[in-house]
Parts: C-alpha cells; structure tokens; sequence
C-alpha cells in the first residue's frame, strides 16, 4: 500500500513564522512547544499546503483560518513543502493568498498538471484522499469530534476494505449512475443513446427514401435513355431533311444564276438593238399623232378629184376652143394657167406621198423601239427578281432525283415538324434529367448515409453494452456492498486491542457497528450509553477508531496529532504512545505536545525519537 511522509515544510512567510524550516524523521516525531509557540501554526501549515484554505472546495472561498495565519509584517503568504510518497519526491509550492499552486516531482523535474480551480489537488494527489478524510482520521486534536460527512465516506472505504482507498463505493455508484445518466435512456432526448437511435431512425427513413429514388431513378434513366434514342433517330433525318432543302436551295441558286446570266446577255443584246434606234429617241405617241393628221390633211381626196377634173376639162375645153373660136389661142393661154396649176398640184400630192412614206417608216421603227423597252423592262424585272434570290455558281452536293417536281414548302413543313417533335423530345429530356439531377442529389450521400448507419448502429451496440455492463457492476458493487457492509472484523478487533491495552480491560467489549458508533459492554454484561462515558474515555475511543481506521484504510500515510492525549493519566499516555512508536514502524508519526511528559516517557525507556522544540525552529 502507499506510504507517504513529510520530509520538509519551509515556511517563508506563514503566521509568526519568516523563512523557517522544519525536517522531519520518517518514523516518530515529537515536536514540544509552549502554549503560543507556533505548533498549531505548523499543523494548519501543513494542511494548508496539501489543502488550502477552502476546507476542500474545488473554488476559493472565505477561511477565518487563512486570515489568522496571513502574515501582518511580510507581503508574501506562501510557503513549501516537500513530501515522499512511495519513494518520490513530491514539491508543494503554495501562494495561500491566492490559493494557487505547483506540485513537482523532483524526481523528474517535471510539474504535475492539474486545474487550478480544483484547491484541494495536490493533498488527493499524494495522500489519495480528499480534505475531510484527511482532517478528521489523519490528525487527531483534543476534544476532535468526526464529521459526519467524513464518517460516512471512511464507511464506504471500510466495507471495501479489500479494495484500495482510492475506490468509493456509494461513490462509484454514484459516477456509474452518473454514466448512465449521462448515456440516456429511451426517454432522455438531449442524451446520447436516443440521438443515436434518434439519428438511426431518420437515416434509416432516409435510405428507405432513397431506395425509392433509386427505383424513380432506374424508371427516368430508361425513359430518358428511351428519349435520347428518339432524339438520336429524328435528328439524323431532321439533318438530312435539312441538307436536301439546303442542297435544293444551293441548286436553285446555281439555276438563278445561270438565269441571271442568260437574261443579263439579253438585256445586253436588247440594249444594243436599242441602241440602233437612236433616231426615234425622245419620240412619243402624241408625236406621231399629231404627224399622221398633217399628212392626212394633205392628200384629202375631194382635192385630187378636182384636179384630175379639171385636167380633163381643160383637155376637151383645148379640142373644142379650137374648132369653135379663133380666140381659142386666149382661152388656151387661161386654160395653160390652169394646166400648170394642176401640173404643180399634182406635183405636190407627190411631194405629200413621200412624206406618209418616211412617216410609216418612222411609226414602225418607233413601235419597234418600244416594244424593245417593253422587253427591255421585262428581263430588267426578272434580273430584279434574280437579284433577290439565292445566285450562286457551284455543283449541287445532293442528287436531287427531280428537281422541277421537289416541292421546297413541303419539305420545309416537315422539317419544321420535325424540329417541333425535337422540341417535345428536349423538353422531356430536360426533364428528366433534372429529375435524374435531383434524384442524384437526393442519393448522392447514400454511402455516407450507410457508412454512419453502420457508426451508429455499433455505437448504440456499445451504449447498450456499456450500460449493461455498468448495470452489471452496480449490481456487483451492491452485492460487494451489502456482502461486507457489516464485516467491520478486523477494525473492532485493532480497536479492542487498543482501548485494552490503553484502560487495563476496564471493559469487556467494544464493537463499531456498520456507522461507526461505538457499543459498549461493561465486564458485567450490561451496554453504556455514550453520555455515562468520561470524555478521557471518549478521547480514548477516538484514538482507538482514528489508529484502526488508519492500519485498515491507509496503512502508511502519516499521522499528526496535536496535544491528543491531554485527558490521559500518566499510564494511558505511556501506553498510547507506545501504541503510536509501534505504529510509526510503519507510517510517520508527528506528534506536538506543550507538556514534557511525552519526552520524558521516552527519555526513561531510552527510546531515541526525532525530538524538535519549537524555541529552537
């Protein structure tokens, strides 16, 4: 079991004491000092090292006892002390203003880690403990009564006797409880075990749904593999639809050029015709209109008639002048005028038939130059109409079986049909996949998904193992419990042995029951109450219980008592402190004591302890 010692305290600024020193022997220790030398000083120093102040808070609180001791001519209040537990050495440096602390191994160098929220640290750390244990079983004063709440916990530890200290029990039921709250239940729905059936369920749910999806999936992917394939197949014959328009449309336009041509070297040739008619240029139809009624009122009929009338009338008027008068000659000269006259009439009338002539000639070379405008304006529309359409030399790529026949609106129709049924065909596509999108999305974490569900399965396996094994050692620890709960054997046996040893057998028994409240039986056969004892007796059995309790709990961790004995009579006192030097074999006894009856029992028995006076330190 763990032994533990004082080696030295160095007190550098504690109550009275300035920069002071004190080396203990790992046995027996009897420190002698008046009244107001400073050993309560020392014992609350001690305590305050491994402690605090804070009468075993893990958090600073109020301590009369850390006033008394504050230094009034010295700003520091601190001090050291270096403790050997199990063969290391163990540095405890306190600031007891603050409360703060450092625990070193001066073995290693090295400082133990702890929270320096948690006061009471580096007393459970080297003695195994906690501060009321340590108060009431380790150090025994005067009058000392125990705490219940330090009972109760040496209970627990007495009915583990088997066990080591450092196992509680009430309180290892305590933090199993407290696992096991903490796990949760089916109930519990801020703790583990239901998040993660919580959690099962809705990945399940969630797998469950994408199993649905999948299915949904599997039906959209054959429909749009179904579409694609459609779309595939009116694609090629929407392009070959559209290659033959485009393949009719480019011939078409080798057509309209070799049209355009052919008229161009029309409109050329009518243009040079035209061009021969530069005579009647800037001519019209009123033109010729009013021509034709000139010429017309020249060679009016009646006129001509006339004429030749009178021609004959001057022919028979010559035949008879002559053979009628003999002034014939006269009247042949009248009748010569009038000769001439129709002579020159006559000449005339020629003159006019040449004119109708050139006019005829003219009208026709007139009507000819506009029919050749006419024609002129025909091919220039056509050429117009040309120019508007596709006109392009080149080889037609498609073999267009009948070209006059190929009905261009028709196919055009069809081709828009087609692109129709492509855009129906794109629509569901499109659809699709974004359903196929979102299924993926929806579907995508299914192997995160699985791989959780299989995390959480197994760590509801081990929440639901963990809380059937800390069931199980509940049940084991009550069964221990109830097991040894009045097995109080050996502790009853030590502290009969002590009190005999101690009163002479004043008594004949004395048995702890299972809280540690004494029973006692006179040698008549007859049980005392507590209140018919004396209080040296009382002090008696505290010391009787304080060293049993030690040799079972503890075995090896020191002990300080301060004036314990002081109700002792001369024998009693020998024999508790021969008691206690058979003890020290084993553990370290610091004992303070203001009488000198102490060391004068060991001085007459030459027994040599470690003996310290305060005047001295």
């Amino acid at each position: 079991m763990t032994r533990v010692f004082i080696k030295e305290i160095h007190m550098i600024s504690f109550g009275k004491f300035e920069d002071k020193k004190i080396r203990f022997d790992e046995n027996f220790n009897l420190i002698y000092g008046k009244n107001e030398t400073g050993k309560s000083t020392v014992t609350s120093f001690i305590e305050g090292l491994l402690y605090g102040f804070d009468e075993g808070k893990n958090k600073k609180s109020f301590s009369y006892k850390k006033e008394a001791y504050k230094p009034n001519l010295s700003y520091k209040y601190a001090g050291s002390g270096i403790f050997n537990k199990d063969g290391i050495d163990l540095k405890v440096t306190r600031n007891f203003e603050d409360g703060s602390y450092k625990l070193i191994n001066l073995s290693s160098g090295e400082e133990i880690s702890s929270k320096q929220s948690h006061l009471g640290f580096p007393g459970e750390y080297i003695l195994d403990m906690n501060y009321d244990i340590y108060k009431n079983y380790l150090t025994s004063f005067q009058g000392q009564k125990s705490e219940k709440k330090a009972r109760e916990k040496l209970i627990e530890s007495l009915a583990n006797q088997d066990i080591d200290y450092d196992f509680s029990a009430n309180k290892a039921i305590r933090i199993l409880d407290d696992r096991l709250n903490k796990l949760g239940s089916d109930r519990a729905y801020t703790k583990p075990y239901l998040k993660v059936k919580t959690e099962i369920k809705e990945i399940e749910d969630r797998l469950y749904e994408i199993k649905s999806f999948k299915k949904s999936y599997e039906k959209d992917f054959k429909r749009l593999d179904y579409n694609k394939k459609r779309q595939k197949v009116l694609r090629e014959k929407y392009d070959r639809e559209k290659e033959k328009i485009e393949s009719y449309k480019k011939y078409r336009a080798n057509q309209n050029y070799k049209d355009y041509k052919k008229w161009t070297d029309e409109l050329y040739k009518i243009n040079e015709s035209i061009a021969s008619y530069s005579d009647v240029f800037g001519l019209d139809e009123e033109y010729f209109q009013d021509l034709g009624y000139d010429l017309g009122q020249s060679k009016n009929p009646q006129s001509s008639t006339s004429k030749y009338l009178i021609f004959i009338f001057f022919l028979l008027s010559l035949f008879l002048g002559f053979s009628i008068n003999k002034y014939f000659y006269l009247l042949a000269l009248a009748l010569l005028g009038v000769f001439i006259f129709l002579v020159n009439s006559s000449k005339n009338t020629e003159d006019s038939r040449n004119d109708l002539s050139q006019y005829n000639k003219l009208r026709a070379r007139f009507l000819k130059y506009n029919s050749l405008k006419k024609e002129k304006e025909k091919i220039e529309d056509v050429l117009s109409i040309l120019r508007n359409q596709d006109i392009k030399l080149g080889e037609s790529p498609f073999d267009l079986e009948d070209y006059e026949n190929y009905d261009i609106e028709k196919a055009e129709l069809k081709l828009d049909s087609y692109l129709d049924d492509l855009d129906k065909i794109n629509g569901e596509i499109s659809r699709d996949e974004k359903n196929l999108v979102s299924i993926e999305e929806k579907i995508e974490d299914e192997v995160d998904l699985v791989d959780r569900l299989h995390f959480l399965e197994k760590r509801q396996r081990e929440i639901e193992n963990e809380k059937k094994a800390i069931n199980l050692a509940k049940n084991t620890i009550k069964r221990i419990i109830d097991e040894n709960r009045n097995d109080f054997t050996n502790l009853n046996k030590r502290a009969n042995q002590i009190i005999k040893e101690i009163s002479k057998n004043s008594f004949d028994s004395i048995i702890f029951d299972e809280k540690l409240n004494p029973k006692i039986r006179t040698r008549e056969g007859y049980d005392m109450m507590l209140d018919q004892l004396s209080k040296g007796f009382m002090d008696q059995l505290s010391f009787a219980l304080k060293l049993s309790i030690n040799e079972e709990a503890f075995s090896k961790i020191f002990m300080v008592y301060d004036d314990a004995f002081i109700n002792y009579d001369l024998e009693r006192l020998r024999n508790a402190l021969f008691i206690l030097l058979d003890a020290a074999s084993f553990r370290q006894i610091i004992y303070f004591t203001c009488h000198d009856r102490e060391r004068e029992v060991f001085e007459s028995e030459g027994i040599k302890i470690n003996y310290l006076d305060m005047e001295d330190v």
